[in-house]
Formats: structure tokens, C-alpha cells, sequence
């Protein structure tokens, strides 16, 4: 959720810390603020105009005394206390020498606020951040090195969470320390860096540090008591700078879209080796044991759990395995069934959502073999499984995933096919073949983006409309539910989704000539039940868009419009028939002047429950 970057060195620059922190604008943010630690004290500013925030920030970067060493900035999305001016951060303890930035929620901090106010200390915001800042103070008042202060406050802090922290007394170092909340360490050109993420340092570090957990680490000068970067795990960091840079379009979202053939080809293709065989990127256990695999879980949250849904789908029909597939923050919350011959698959396009996170790492404890799907090489999620499926999208930076969609969907056909040939389902040929049939989907994806002008100017007759609903069945509906989701993260509609065989259940009572229809049209032994749901819908007077496969005209005759998209496998067809579903959501956005890269309220990387 919220961003953090630190910078130290004797060339370091408040604009390169900013930067960083605009690089940092997916992750979701309401306020930002930037600390800096020079000789003469520390200089904190702050802005807190929602998604305007770093722009203000920006014209305001002057106002910081120049000549410093140590920078920190933070981007905030609000837990504890509205996202006002003195709830944004850094943060400073009542003497003003101890300056922070915080990611995560600190489970218990009523009661540590409590204590902190019966000290004596003044709190200057409503945030569970600020308390951290005044036990650290209480630290130094005791006689601690500042690293075993950070230490010591660390240990009573309850719940997932990143802390960097700066002190006055030492304006060429600076502390970190996290628990599952992501955090690595950045250097290059004798200047070390703390972040949340990669692609805020990408164009001024070389080299990528993975973070333990419960540790204080320094990055500047050593610093007594604290952990130098000697003992970090490089992390394997195969982005650039310009992966993250806006070129030829209007928003990232659109840029994203634009790229989901490629990501999905190279994801596909890194996934088969030269002789059309099964590639696993990391797989910690020996084959045998995924073999005599009993039953599989999915988890994921958002669009990852659509892929997990498709994946369902994939799995059953060429592993012969039962699949079930969770919303990830509720799996945790179960009492699920687990032993050694079940799997748990955690898809998460960074690798570092919590709930994801938090699920994998309760199978494993269960003893259940666990597998990573993710795009982030060197993620919490990867570290922590057993086999890990790294997709190939790239960054992502857009809030509402496409290109990263796709992908996972590619990834978990390919480990589908995998599991159906390692089980004896599949003959090795059989399984290479359609391995080669799903890297030919590419194609059909590239031609269906082809026609975004036509679904665009096919749809401009509904972008008034308030009321949608989306109907699928089978693989359908998964994507159903994807299409919904695009349309409220973007548009902030009212956007539903169904299995179109419920309608009838319930949801009708909904439809009126008001509400507009949004139906996916298999090519399989369902489409003719889908047309009859259709019907019903038209005879409550709704207004239908059909998504149906070239040659199926009389699809197109029941609905006010239809777009079309390449016929493929009907066993692929989900890769193919969420791409109008994405350009509908995006074109409906931008119809409305909404911002489609940071959606109100969401956060790309969700890293508190």
C-alpha cells in the first residue's frame, strides 16, 4: 500500500528520493511527505491533497535546506486517521531528532498509545505511526544505540509492517526493518537506498538486496548494533528504468493493455523448453511429490483470484485433480484440511500481498506442498514456496491489472498441462501439443487488441449507463467476474456479475431497461443455454452487449451490440474474451474523466489485511 524510499550518500538528491516516490503512485496514496536529515536538523514537508499530493509535494521541494546526505520519502493510504496533513508522514518524536515513514498497521497500537500518553508524550496525529517515533525517543532517553532502540520498539510492535527510520544525531545513516510488509535495499553510485518496490530506484541503483525479517539493518555508515548490507540475499532485478515510463499513450492502463500479447507470449514461452517440454522456474520439491498430489487450492485476491478461478477450470480438465479456489483473506480465517498430498497455489502479481502472502505461509505450516505464481523475481511469495511460475509481464503500474491477467492465466494452463502429464492423463505428445496450441493464443490476443477501436465506438451508445451485469458460464464466468471488477475499479459503477444460469435465482428482479447486460457467448456445448439466458434477459427489457467468437452471427442478432473476438480452443477462450471486457472498462473510465492508473480508494500492492 503506502510507499516508502530512503536515500543516503553524499550525492543524494530530494528530487531522486520524489521520484522515487512517483514511480511509487500504483501502490495507491492520499498524502505523501519527504524528511531531510542534514547537519542543521531534520526538515520534514508534507502534502495532503489526495492523488494531487506529490504534485504539491513537488512545488514545494525548495523549502528543503540543501546540502544534506540522507532523504526519506513516503506516499500514505490512510489506515488510522483520515488522510489530513497531520496524519501524513514522516513522523518525529517530540524532540523532532527521530524521523520515520511507516508501511503496515500496527495491530496493538491502542494500547501502545495509551502507554506513550501516560508518558507525557504529545501526539500530533491520529496515525498508529507516530506512537513508533516516541517509543523510539523513550529508547534513546534509556541509553540505547539508536539500532537497538529501532530493535527493542520492533519486538513490541503487533502485526506486518516496513519501518525506515532517521535520527538527527546521525545524518549519514539510515535504519530498516520489516516483518512480511515488503522492504528491500538498493545501491549504486556509492548511495544505498531503502523501497518498497524495485521500480523506485531502478534508474539510480545496480544492485538489489532482499531484506530478513525482525532485523535492523543500516544502509550509510555502519552503525552500532545494526545489521550492515554484507549480509543481505542479492535479489535478481531484470527491469529497467524505461519499463516504467509512460511512451506513446495516455495513461498506463492503456499502455498495459496495449502490451498483454507480448507479456502473455513471453510468459508462455519462458515456460517450455526448446523441445516443447514443461518448465518450473524454482521447484524445491522432487517431481514425485507434485505427482501423488490429492487435491489443489487456489488462493489469490482481486483479478489474481479470477486467474486462480480459470485455473480451476484448466487443472480439473487436464489433471483429473479437484480443485478449489479461495478469496485469499477468508482461506486464512478457515479450518482448511491440509496434509503433504495437497497443493496451495498463491497467485499475486507482486508477490507481496499480505493475504496471500499470510495463506501460503499457513498451508505450508500445515504441511501442505506449496506453489508461487507471480511477476516479481525474488518476491516474499516466491521465497516462501515450494515451485514458483514467475510470469513475464513486466512492471505493472497501472492499479487495474491486464497484461499480468493474461499472463497468469498462461502460467497456470502451462502448470495445468504439467500436473496432467506428470499424472499420467496426458501422453508426452498430447501434452506437447497443447502446450504449442496455448503459445498460438498470443496471436488471437494480439487480434483481438487490434479491434479496440471497434469495441470502443460499438460501445459509445452505454457509456451513460449506470447498471451493469455481466453473465457467464463455465470458464465464462470467471471472466464475467474480471469484467466486473475492471468496470467498478475504474468507472466506479455498479457492476455485478453471475453465473448466467443464476439469473433467474434472484438477479432478475434487478433488470429493468435501465440496466445493461453484458453477456459472454461460448462456443461449446453451453452456448445454447447462454442464448436462452439471454432471452430472458431481453424480455425484462435489458439492454444486452454480447462478447461472442467470429462466425456466430446469431449471437450478435440478440443483443443492441456484440463484439467479436478470434476463435481459439474453446478450453483458451477466457485469454481471449476478457480483452473487450478490459477496453470497455477503460473506455467508460475515460468517458467520465476518471483517472485510470490510480482508481480512488485502491492500492496496487495491498500489504495490510
Amino acid at each position: 500500500m503506502c510507499g516508502i524510499v530512503g536515500g543516503v550518500g553524499p550525492s543524494i538528491q530530494a528530487a531522486e528520493v520524489f521520484d522515487g516516490l512517483k514511480r511509487l503512485e500504483y501502490r495507491g496514496y492520499d498524502s505523501a511527505g519527504m524528511a531531510l536529515v542534514g547537519a542543521e536538523g531534520v526538515e520534514v514537508i508534507r502534502a495532503a491533497t489526495g492523488r494531487h499530493s506529490l504534485d504539491e509535494l513537488k512545488g514545494r521541494l525548495s523549502r528543503l535546506a540543501p546540502g544534506a546526505n540522507l532523504v526519506v520519502g513516503h506516499t500514505r493510504w490512510a489506515t488510522h486517521g483520515a488522510p489530513t496533513l497531520g496524519n501524513a508522514h514522516p513522523h518525529t518524536d517530540c524532540t523532532g531528532r527521530v524521523v520515520l515513514v511507516h508501511n503496515g498497521i500496527v495491530d496493538n497500537f491502542r494500547e501502545l498509545r495509551g502507554e506513550v500518553l501516560a508518558l507525557g508524550h504529545e501526539l500530533k496525529s491520529e496515525t498508529d505511526s507516530e506512537v513508533i517515533a516516541h517509543l523510539i525517543e523513550d529508547g534513546l532517553a534509556a541509553g540505547m544505540e539508536p539500532a537497538e532502540a529501532v530493535a527493542s520498539v520492533f519486538s513490541r510492535l503487533l502485526g506486518h509492517m516496513a519501518l525506515v527510520v532517521a535520527f538527527a544525531q546521525l545524518p549519514l545513516t539510515i535504519f530498516g526493518i520489516r516483518r512480511t510488509s515488503p522492504l528491500l535495499v538498493a545501491a549504486g553510485d556509492g548511495r544505498s537506498f531503502f523501497a518498497s518496490d524495485a521500480p523506485a530506484v531502478l534508474d539510480v541503483a545496480t544492485s538489489f538486496y532482499e531484506m530478513p525479517e525482525d532485523r535492523v539493518i543500516a544502509i550509510g555508515e555502519p552503525a552500532k548494533g545494526a545489521a550492515g548490507t554484507s549480509v543481505l540475499v542479492p535479489l535478481a532485478i531484470d527491469w529497467a528504468s524505461q519499463d516504467v515510463e509512460l511512451v506513446g499513450y495516455q495513461s498506463f492502463y492503456e499502455m498495459e493493455l496495449a502490451q498483454e500479447g507480448e507479456a502473455f507470449s513471453d510468459t508462455v514461452s519462458s515456460l517450455i523448453d526448446e523441445d516443447g517440454g514443461a518448465v518450473v522456474d524454482e521447484l524445491k520439491v522432487d517431481p514425485y511429490e507434485l505427482k501423488r498430489l490429492r487435491k489443489v487450492t487456489v488462493v489469490g485476491c482481486g483479478t489474481s483470484y479470477h486467474a486462480g478461478l480459470v485455473g480451476r477450470f484448466l487443472i480439473e480438465h487436464f489433471a483429473k485433480i479437484p480443485v478449489e479456489v479461495d478469496v485469499a483473506s477468508e482461506y486464512r480465517y478457515r479450518d482448511p484440511i491440509l496434509d503433504d498430498d495437497h497443493l496451495v497455489v498463491g497467485v499475486s502479481q507482486s508477490g507481496e500481498s499480505l493475504d496471500t502472502i499470510t495463506a501460503v505461509k499457513g498451508a505450508a505450516a500445515a504441511g501442505a506442498k506449496t506453489l508461487a505464481v507471480t511477476n516479481v523475481i525474488g518476491s516474499q511469495l516466491s521465497r516462501l514456496a515450494d515451485a514458483v511460475l514467475y510470469t513475464r509481464a513486466g512492471p505493472e503500474v497501472s492499479v487495474a491489472s491486464t497484461k499480468t491477467h493474461v499472463s497468469q492465466v498462461g502460467a497456470l494452463a502451462l502448470f495445468a498441462i504439467y500436473l496432467g502429464e506428470l499424472k499420467g492423463h496426458m501422453y508426452p505428445e498430447e501434452a506437447r501439443e497443447a502446450r504449442s496450441s496455448l503459445r498460438d493464443v498470443a496471436s488471437a490476443i494480439e487480434a483481438a487488441l487490434a479491434r479496440q477501436a471497434g469495441y470502443e465506438e460499438s460501445l459509445a451508445p452505454f457509456v451513460g449507463s449506470d447498471r451493469f451485469f455481466f453473465i457467464g458460464r463455465n470458464l465464462q464466468y470467471p471472466v464475467a467476474l474480471e469484467g466486473a471488477l475492471k468496470l467498478k475499479e475504474l468507472s466506479y459503477l455498479a457492476a455485478e456479475a453471475y453465473p448466467a444460469g443464476e439469473l433467474k435465482h434472484g438477479p432478475i428482479a434487478m433488470l429493468d431497461s435501465e440496466a445493461v447486460v453484458v453477456a459472454l457467448v461460448p462456443r461449446d456445448r453451453l452456448r445454447e443455454k447462454v442464448l436462452a439466458n439471454i432471452e430472458e434477459v431481453r424480455a425484462r427489457g435489458a439492454r444486452v452487449i454480447v462478447v461472442a467468437f467470429d462466425g456466430d452471427p446469431e449471437a450478435a442478432t440478440l443483443a443492441e451490440t456484440a463484439l467479436f473476438v478470434p476463435e481459439v480452443r474453446p478450453i483458451w477462450s477466457p485469454l481471449v474474451t476478457v480483452i473487450p471486457l478490459q477496453v470497455m472498462a477503460g473506455a467508460i473510465a475515460r468517458s467520465r474523466g476518471l483517472n485510470l492508473d490510480r482508481p480512488r480508494n485502491l492500492a496496487k500492492t495491498v500489504t495490510v489485511e
